[in-house]
């Protein structure tokens, strides 16, 4: 399992670079990047729909051969059946701000979209907002440890403010790569940061991976999580250290990493 992580800064990406870029993508996918009113917006659905395709050329598929699906929650996947991959490849993308990332596996389970999920926010309050009301926002959505977990008045703010993300972006991992789609039940999904266990229907679920990751870009921060059907009856959460498992996660910068893809890709 790896991660690609790609840097996004708006006022870099110039007007050719990305009309170059939106020559790589099928007429379908570019006419959904087109819509977007905002072009920031538009160049973090660009990077998205690139990081699958750059993956697949580094594969070896060339990009004739390269199609990709949807489930019928949504769910895009690779059709390897049209583009020769063997063995499959599962990948989910997520983006946030001036963030994308693209977490993918070799598939081994429920295909066609495997079970990978990948959800990445920025450390960030929302303007005007307390963190207190922050957290009512949404507390339908929390289980009561985890609203203690947050409100603790023994948690520093910026610890607080990290630890919801975190739990959050584990909740959207994981519903991600069950591939179900939308109206699953948050509060099903209870994240314990202290004790670093996560249960489903107060149940720890058999056969998970999750890796929990960080990212900075400049000065401002990111917190990650992938979840991945793995098998077993065994369920680990991994944090990610780049001193000892710094193969797993490869940072680009968008600029470079639109240009590696017009090279490979056209």
């Amino acid at each position: 399992m790896q991660v690609w992580a790609v840097a996004y800064e708006p006022s870099s990406f110039t007007e050719d670079l990305y009309q170059r870029a939106l020559l790589l993508v099928d007429p379908e996918s570019r006419s959904r990047i087109q819509r977007f009113y905002r072009r920031e917006d538009a160049c973090r659905c660009l990077i998205g729909r690139l990081l699958p395709r750059l993956l697949l050329r580094e594969r070896g598929v060339p990009p004739s051969l390269m199609a990709f699906g949807a489930t019928e929650a949504g769910k895009p996947y690779i059709a390897s059946t049209s583009s020769g991959l063997d063995p499959p490849i599962g990948f989910n993308v997520s983006h946030d701000s001036g963030m994308v990332v693209m977490a993918f596996a070799e598939g081994r389970y429920d295909p066609p979209a495997y079970r990978i999920g990948v959800d990445v926010m920025q450390v960030k309050l929302p303007p005007r907002d307390t963190f207190r009301g922050f957290v009512h926002t949404v507390g339908d959505q929390l289980t009561s440890l985890e609203h203690r977990i947050l409100l603790s008045p023994e948690i520093q703010p910026q610890e607080a403010l990290r630890r919801f993300f975190l739990l959050w972006t584990m909740k959207e991992a994981y519903t991600k790569a069950l591939g179900i789609g939308l109206g699953f039940d948050f509060r099903r999904v209870e994240y314990n940061i202290p004790e670093d266990v996560l249960t489903v229907d107060g149940v720890i679920p058999k056969g998970w991976l999750f890796i929990v990751f960080e990212l900075y870009e400049e000065t401002t921060r990111y917190v990650g999580v992938v979840a991945r059907y793995a098998g077993g009856d065994a369920t680990r959460i991994t944090h990610y250290d780049p001193s000892t498992n710094g193969k797993l996660l490869i940072r680009y910068d968008a600029i470079s990493f639109v240009q590696k893809a017009i090279q490979e890709l056209s």
